[in-house]
């Protein structure tokens, strides 16, 4: 992407540089110049210029698509949420259930005995 705004021409670009370098400062304010300084200010090299309009297309391509698959995967992920969320409370009520003991108490006293065993009649 290149454009002139008065007597300059704009054009976005991507850089590489080694790890653990900085770009120069420029004597434009704000600007940076390609050279590339390690971090005692030493003169290391160049950066490297590539296109910016590829790079910029593979970025917007690629947040489209993250886009694309969070919208379709959202629903399944808010559902599986709520199950979880159900089954955590649901979880918690059983376990709240299973630790408060339950008072026995008496209803009534039966006295049982034993009753006559059956008796076997001659045929």
């Amino acid at each position: 992407m290149e454009f002139n705004w008065g007597d300059s021409t704009w054009e976005l670009m991507l850089t590489k540089r080694p790890s653990d370098t900085h770009f120069s400062q420029s004597s434009t304010p704000g600007g940076k110049s390609p050279l590339v300084r390690d971090d005692d200010n030493m003169l290391n090299t160049h950066a490297v210029l590539f296109d910016g309009d590829k790079a910029l297309l593979g970025i917007l391509t690629a947040g489209v698509v993250v886009t694309a698959a969070a919208v379709k995967a959202a629903p399944h992920i808010k559902s599986g949420l709520i199950s979880l969320k159900s089954k955590l409370r649901r979880k918690a009520e059983e376990t709240t259930d299973a630790e408060t003991p339950v008072p026995l108490t008496v209803v009534a006293e039966v006295d049982l005995e034993r009753p006559d065993p059956p008796r076997l009649r001659a045929v």
